[in-house]
């Protein structure tokens, strides 16, 4: 039998909120900078080596608020790690595919009252791979033995897709 292994790069879409936090780290570095450097000329010539700590610190910042996810799917298991300043790699999410309990796109998903309360895996993007226009939102549910009955956002390509619906449950295909 053939191993089948599929995997998926994409970067997290920046949000309002992402952009604030980079605009408030820009002008808190600015400012500190300022004031460093105006201690500087009162006298204070040690205070010249903040701004350089400041401005190492926003680039670092701004480096990790870059984030992006890899998907991988080997023989019918989900893995998901999220991947800040291309650099930091930390495992999300790994599930088999066949324990998933809803499937499907985002948009159509069955309104259902759920009594328990779900864990929320968010892990949506734009494809760094290559230029698809097939790429939407899809939803998944599962039981996951250590954080309970949970839900998965992604953006699979098509590419991704078929190599997970083997492995759904014949119910959800």
């Amino acid at each position: 039998m053939m191993d089948i292994f599929a995997e998926q790069l994409v970067r997290k879409q920046s949000t309002t909120q992402d952009d604030m936090k980079r605009a408030c780290a820009v002008i808190l570095a600015v400012t500190v900078s300022i004031i460093s450097i105006l201690l500087a000329f009162m006298g204070f010539a040690l205070a010249l080596v903040l701004p350089v700590c400041v401005i190492w610190a926003l680039v670092y910042f701004l480096r990790m608020c870059n984030t992006e996810y890899e998907y991988s799917c080997t023989n019918g298991i989900l893995d998901i790690d999220k991947i800040s300043g291309q650099a930091k790699r930390k495992s999300m999410l790994s599930i088999e595919v066949k324990s998933f309990t809803a499937y499907g796109k985002a948009g159509v998903c069955p309104e259902e009252d759920h009594n328990t309360e779900l864990t929320m895996f968010l892990a949506v993007g734009t494809s760094l791979m290559k230029e698809s226009d097939d790429e939407e939102e899809y939803y998944a549910e599962f039981h996951h033995p250590e954080y309970g009955d949970c839900c998965l956002y992604f953006t699979p390509n098509s590419e991704f897709r078929a190599a997970l619906e083997p492995f759904l449950p014949r119910e959800l295909k």
